[in-house]
């Protein structure tokens, strides 16, 4: 098909280059045929083009942008210079998909912490759940002065958070920050009001949960929210069976705290722990009753990095290891049914998983993101990612198959189009940290820890003590 070129700037004798252009999207989809187009056309030009095709059954609608993916890389200048630096034929018919395009994030906000940022969640529209080193959960809307703030009743730090309570229930709302001390604390919310005329029973922790030998690296929760599964850098999975009503006994007896890293050192020494940075006497929490795991899954060598419930099967779970292996496993049974091993120096950091064809997702130390088709028996990493630095935390879009969000260790916040593998869509440096130290002389630096992604919004923070807010729609 001839492309009508009228109203386009005159260049001389252009090259007319044959292209088959083509979309994955039903909405925006255009009929199938190989279009004669100006060489030195770019994005502009092909995204006018597309517009143009649409308005026949689109009368009146603003024209949308798109995005064009050459042999799995974007367009970044005109399809003559592509075809000139890779030695193509220029009668040769190159296959070009379009999509629509994902616009650049847009810092909306920040939110200062006390300590180092461990875990974010945006489980709850409009509202940021925070755990940091300081022992504390807190509680953040988008816009506005921060809702609780939950202490935890160890001072060695939260390591991860989670939102137990679906957005659906408003009152006596649960959620779990997993600690350093290897418990995970979960706090009932009378309700997300706390400023209103009504008393109510205070938030307080109802359950201390107990079992693992090491610090807590992960949370997930089923679907129906009775079930919690919690991974640790002990090596091993525990499930949880949260009781619909509060069951008020001790499962199992307290444990000692000669445990905590150099305490039999300090005891040598004569040495008296001092007071933990940021935390006073009323900053500590008190524990609740203790329970022991309804389930165990063991098999991974080495640290557990993280762990997510199948997002098609609530039966079924995954998790990431430091000894580069991705397991799948059975709840009921605490089976691993799925194991694919990776090399061994690839320590996975984070996992996720897209929600329309099932693939995993994870984060590694080794500077990429790799995707695994679990679905076929000899596959292991189906696709890789490069980036500058480590990547502790990423998030899949919640309703698309090809975009995810990632953060590293070097401070960017990425989104990317697995379609177009050999560059991030967008990467955002996040700004260096204002405050050089914390009151009690702790250093803040650049590195990501956690982030999270509703798929219009994403958070970040770390060693910087401050949570980001970016407006950033991945579809």
């Amino acid at each position: 098909m001839q492309v009508d070129t009228t109203g386009q700037p005159s260049s001389g004798n252009v090259r007319q280059l044959p292209i088959n252009l083509f979309t994955r999207s039903t909405k925006h989809a255009i009929p199938q045929s190989t279009y004669l187009i100006p060489g030195s056309w770019r994005r502009y030009q092909l995204s006018e083009l597309i517009n143009k095709v649409l308005k026949q059954d689109n009368e009146g609608k603003q024209p949308v942008p798109f995005e064009f993916i050459v042999e799995g890389e974007v367009l970044r200048g005109s399809l003559e210079a592509w075809i000139k630096s890779r030695g193509r034929d220029e009668e040769t018919v190159v296959n070009v998909e379009y999509m629509e395009s994902v616009l650049p994030p847009k810092q909306e906000g920040a939110f200062e912490q006390e300590d180092w940022v461990s875990g974010l969640s945006l489980s709850r529209p409009g509202l940021i759940l925070v755990s940091s080193y300081l022992s504390h959960l807190r509680i953040l809307p988008l816009t506005g002065q921060p809702l609780y703030t939950l202490p935890l009743p160890t001072a060695l730090g939260a390591s991860c958070c989670t939102w137990i309570s679906p957005p659906s229930i408003t009152e006596d709302i649960l959620l779990a920050a997993g600690g350093i001390d290897r418990s995970i604390h979960v706090f009932s919310l009378p309700s997300l009001t706390p400023n209103t005329s009504t008393p109510s029973s205070p938030p307080q922790e109802i359950y201390t949960l107990m079992g693992h030998t090491a610090p807590i690296s992960s949370l997930t929760v089923s679907k129906s929210s009775k079930e919690l599964i919690s991974a640790s850098w002990d090596g091993n999975l525990h499930l949880y069976s949260l009781p619909s009503t509060l069951e008020e006994i001790h499962q199992i007896p307290a444990e000692p705290t000669n445990y905590l890293p150099g305490q039999k050192r300090r005891k040598k020494l004569g040495e008296v722990r001092g007071p933990v940075e940021g935390l006073t006497d009323g900053d500590i929490g008190q524990a609740g009753w203790r329970r022991a795991p309804d389930g165990m899954m063991r098999g991974h060598k080495g640290r557990i990095g993280g762990v997510v419930y199948d997002k098609g099967s609530e039966g079924r779970v995954w998790s990431s290891g430091w000894d580069g292996s991705v397991r799948g496993w059975e709840v009921e049974t605490g089976v691993c049914v799925t194991l694919r091993q990776g090399p061994s120096d690839k320590a996975a950091l984070c996992v996720d998983q897209f929600g329309g064809n099932g693939v995993i997702v994870t984060g590694n130390m080794d500077r990429t993101v790799c995707l695994w088709d679990t679905r076929q028996g000899t596959s292991l990493i189906s696709q890789t990612l490069h980036t500058s630095s480590p990547v502790p935390s990423l998030r899949t879009h919640p309703t698309s198959s090809y975009t995810l969000s990632a953060i590293t260790y070097s401070g960017q916040i990425q989104i990317w189009d697995i379609r177009s593998p050999k560059n991030a869509l967008f990467a955002v440096q996040k700004s260096p940290p204002k405050r050089k130290v914390t009151k009690n002389g702790k250093v803040f630096g650049e590195r990501l820890l956690a982030m999270d992604w509703d798929g219009e919004v994403v958070v970040a923070g770390g060693e910087d003590g401050e949570v980001g807010v970016w407006r950033a729609r991945g579809e």
